[in-house]
């Protein structure tokens, strides 16, 4: 088994050659309804307004810096450990016009932070990407304070069969260059020619088929973690109960006055959704049942099928108020 550093230097290495390129202001505004239905149902909404925010493997911010703006989060620090992405970010945020965000280069797993430094702590799509992810959840855990916010996401392991296979006969083939996988890829799955792909297409190629490491991860072994780490669960993006997915779709609706959707079925099929009789938003999202789980997992193989991969789920958790040490002190 490869150690913390050897992953993460071999991570790190890529990420710096095959940077995420930045999207413009359009593409960031176009992925913003999305975000506030991930941070609605994961039962942070209420949490981010003045909230010191950290993101956790930021990467260039694409994805979280109109989120932090548009609920007005105090400080929004992004911690990676790629400086290339970190570049990109300052530059998101001077698009922006966000003065609140702050670029930390360091490693997840010794995060330059005092305990209890967050109100709200996120990873999106980085844990499954180093050699220890519970290790890292506790270390996001520790720089949070009590009563906050912590959300993560990992690929699940049902949803990533087919790219698995994929993935591994280009190891098999291409060994581990990275560049020498890109070529073996393109040759059996890519669908356009090398000088017609954009930045971005060939950075989620190389996300994809040719990234150094990567773990897959159940539901209930995600919220066996939180259980682990001490983190009462919060919700779920998507949401994994029948009734608050409809919740969700019925948000999303809604959503529409400010985030017009561009095709005339979007816009019919989302019409009808708003008109469902589902009662007002819930502020305490329940835990999954296992029927949920079964139905998730099935979802997930089905989505598989056709070898993409980043599917999956982010779970949220809330850290209890008053540490158990403490509650057990003061009896």
């Amino acid at each position: 088994m490869k150690s913390i550093e050897v992953v993460q230097n071999s991570v790190v290495e890529m990420y710096m050659s095959h940077p995420f390129p930045q999207w413009d202001h359009k593409k960031r505004l176009q992925r913003l309804p999305a975000e506030l239905c991930r941070y609605r149902f994961l039962g942070f909404e209420n949490d981010m307004t003045g909230a010191r925010f950290l993101d956790v493997g930021c990467g260039t911010g694409n994805r979280s810096m109109l989120a932090a703006k548009h609920y007005g989060v105090e400080e929004f620090v992004g911690l990676d450990a790629t400086e290339a992405s970190l570049a990109v970010a300052r530059n998101v945020a001077r698009d922006e016009g966000f003065t609140r965000f702050k670029a930390v280069n360091s490693s997840l797993f010794e995060m330059p932070f005092e305990d209890n430094s967050f109100d709200v702590v996120v990873s999106w799509g980085v844990l499954h990407h180093t050699a220890d992810p519970l290790k890292g959840l506790r270390e996001m855990v520790r720089v949070c304070r009590p009563g906050g916010c912590v959300g993560i996401f990992v690929y699940n392991k049902f949803a990533d069969w087919r790219h698995n296979l994929q993935k591994n006969r280009i190891s098999r083939i291409a060994g581990d260059d990275f560049e020498k996988r890109f070529a073996v890829a393109h040759r059996l799955y890519g669908t356009k020619p090398l000088d017609q792909m954009t930045l971005e297409e060939k950075a989620v190629f190389y996300d994809q088929y040719c990234h150094p490491h990567k773990s897959d991860h159940s539901i209930g072994e995600v919220l066996g973690w939180l259980d682990e780490v001490g983190l009462e669960y919060s919700g779920s993006y998507p949401p994994l109960r029948i009734t608050d997915t409809v919740r969700c779709l019925k948000y999303r609706a809604e959503l529409t006055d400010d985030f017009p959707l561009a095709r005339p079925l979007h816009r019919r099929i989302f019409k009808a959704i708003r008109r469902l009789p589902v009662a007002d938003h819930a502020t305490h999202f329940k835990p999954p049942t296992i029927m949920h789980r079964l139905f998730w997992n099935t979802v997930f193989a089905w989505q598989g099928r056709s070898g993409m991969y980043s599917h999956g789920v982010a779970v949220g958790g809330r850290k209890p108020a008053v540490p158990p040490a403490n509650v057990e002190a003061s009896e």
